[in-house]
C-alpha cells in the first residue's frame, strides 16, 4: 500500500529549509542531464534559493510541498502568468520529488494540487514548459492529466522546449 502523502502551501516560517534543499535538488538534476537541459532552471536561480521565500510570499504566487510522514518528499511551484491573449494563467515550474519517494503518486498529486491552486485564484489555464528529453515522465503526467501542447508563452531559450497548457474555464 503506498505511503500516504499531504501537499500543503509552504509556511514559510517553519518550511524554508526543506524548500530550499527541495529546490536544489531540483535545480541539480537538470545540470546532470545527459540531455544538454543545463539551463532549464534560468539564469538567477542560485538568488532565487538564497532569496526565500522571495517571490513565493506574493499573494500571486506559492510552493506547494508534499509531505510523507511529516517527511519533505517533493514540490512545485506556481505563479501568475498573464497570457498574449490576455488569459490568466498560473504558470507552473520546480516540479520535483525526491527519488526515494518516487512511484508513490506525488507529481501527479502535486500537479493536481497546482491545477487546484490556479482554479482557486479564478485563473483560465495552468500553462508550463519542460524539456521533455530530460523529464521524460514529466510529460506523459502532464499529458495524462489533460494537458496540451501549446505555443510559446515565455522567452525560456533552452533547446528542445515544450509548451504545455490546460485549460481551467
Amino acid at each position: 500500500m503506498p505511503a500516504k502523502y499531504e501537499i500543503a502551501a509552504a509556511c514559510w516560517s517553519k518550511d524554508t529549509e526543506e524548500a530550499r534543499a527541495l529546490l536544489t535538488n531540483y535545480g541539480r538534476y537538470p545540470a546532470a542531464s545527459p540531455s544538454g537541459s543545463a539551463g532549464i532552471c534560468i539564469a538567477g536561480y542560485e538568488t532565487e534559493l538564497r532569496d526565500l521565500p522571495g517571490k513565493y510570499l506574493e499573494k500571486e504566487a506559492d510552493l506547494l510541498l508534499a509531505r510523507v510522514q511529516d517527511e519533505a518528499a517533493g514540490c512545485v511551484a506556481i505563479a501568475e502568468r498573464v497570457l498574449a491573449d490576455g488569459t490568466r494563467a498560473g504558470e507552473m515550474k520546480r516540479l520535483w520529488v525526491e527519488p526515494r519517494f518516487r512511484g508513490l503518486g506525488l507529481g501527479r498529486g502535486l500537479v493536481v494540487g497546482a491545477i487546484e491552486w490556479a482554479r482557486s485564484h479564478e485563473y483560465g489555464a495552468v500553462v508550463l514548459d519542460t524539456v521533455n528529453e530530460a523529464m521524460p515522465e514529466a510529460g506523459e503526467l502532464y499529458r495524462s492529466l489533460g494537458f496540451e501542447e501549446t505555443g510559446r508563452f515565455n522567452n525560456n531559450p533552452v533547446p528542445g522546449v515544450q509548451f504545455y497548457k490546460l485549460m481551467l474555464l
